[in-house]
């Protein structure tokens, strides 16, 4: 549903996202940094580089071989040049998958300010794609409503991310345009998902307005927070924390038109303390894995906020 007068003309407000908007925002992403890894799922992996010998790994240099030196790492030509036998030395790989969850339901299809919920999930994850490609690290996702999903496998590739920007962007699309009769929550499938998809020690955004949250996928959610570091950004709008002042006004969804009444004292404290509510449900959930969890309002531009909440750990 939709309320107010929302702005088409500028890019990036309204009703709908837009292509030119969405793949803009890779300019605006090179000012932000994501945060580094927080899990250890090995005791030899920490957050900066460490030196290891073995395969699979970005190679580091060649030292002269030491007792204990694994014999498949030997530099036989640099063995047989210097007469002194040599190892290669490897530079555990580093590389960090993000994945974004991005949640484009018709509960998002909403706004009274600036754009709708739904638009301003798509931009943060957008933005926070362009980041993550930016600082050289593997980025996929996954978008869902309420009807189904897509999923789209981390990778070091501006193709795959494209190709997230546009599942994103089809969803987006089909808002307000297709009946939606689902009684079951995608939101649960889509983390167990993310389970598949995602590898140890991964970074993942959960872009929602966690409006069908509940104790399935809360314990979903336990489940990938095991191993992963587990970001939740909720996207409200004003008219989610309060009712407007007190009056009858007309709503719409872009096909038929509804009236609310705000003048019940009692039910205005209703909506905000089912809202407050919610937020503690969802913000404790993601305390229980050691997650972080944050609002952003959908008129608030994300490169303003994010950096404040990255930072708020201090390792970040």
């Amino acid at each position: 549903m939709q309320a107010g007068n929302l702005p088409q003309a500028v890019s990036g407000t309204g009703a709908y996202a837009s292509l030119d908007d969405l793949i803009g925002l890779r300019h605006t992403a090179r000012r932000l940094a994501l945060p580094r890894n927080q899990t250890a799922t090995n005791p030899m992996t920490g957050q900066l580089r460490s030196k290891h010998q073995g395969r699979g790994m970005d190679f580091s240099e060649v030292r002269l071989y030491q007792a204990g030196d694994d014999i498949r790492s030997i530099d036989w030509k640099v063995t047989a040049r210097t007469s002194k036998t040599h190892t290669k030395v490897f530079q555990e790989e580093r590389e960090r998958p993000v994945l974004i969850l991005l949640d484009q339901g018709p509960s998002l299809y909403f706004g009274s300010q600036v754009r709708f919920k739904s638009v301003a999930a798509i931009r943060l994850a957008a933005l926070l794609g362009w980041t993550a490609l930016d600082q050289g690290d593997r980025v996929g996702g996954i978008v869902f409503n309420d009807q189904t999903h897509l999923e789209t496998r981390p990778r070091r590739s501006r193709k795959s991310l494209l190709r997230l920007i546009h599942d994103s962007l089809s969803f987006n699309q089909s808002l307000g345009k297709t009946t939606h009769n689902s009684q079951h929550n995608q939101f649960s499938d889509m983390i167990q998902a993310a389970q598949r998809t995602s590898r140890h020690g991964s970074l993942i955004f959960i872009i929602s307005d966690f409006s069908n949250f509940d104790a399935d996928i809360e314990t979903r959610l336990k489940q990938l927070g095991r191993h992963n570091d587990l970001y939740g950004i909720q996207i409200i709008d004003p008219l989610d924390r309060e009712l407007p002042a007190p009056g009858r006004y007309s709503i719409t969804d872009g096909a038929g038109i509804q009236e609310i009444d705000t003048r019940s004292r009692q039910a205005r404290s209703r909506h905000a303390a089912q809202f407050e509510t919610r937020k503690r449900q969802v913000q404790h959930a993601f305390q229980k894995v050691q997650g972080r969890f944050t609002q952003i309002a959908a008129f608030e531009q994300p490169d303003e906020y994010l950096p404040n909440f990255f930072d708020q750990r201090g390792s970040l």
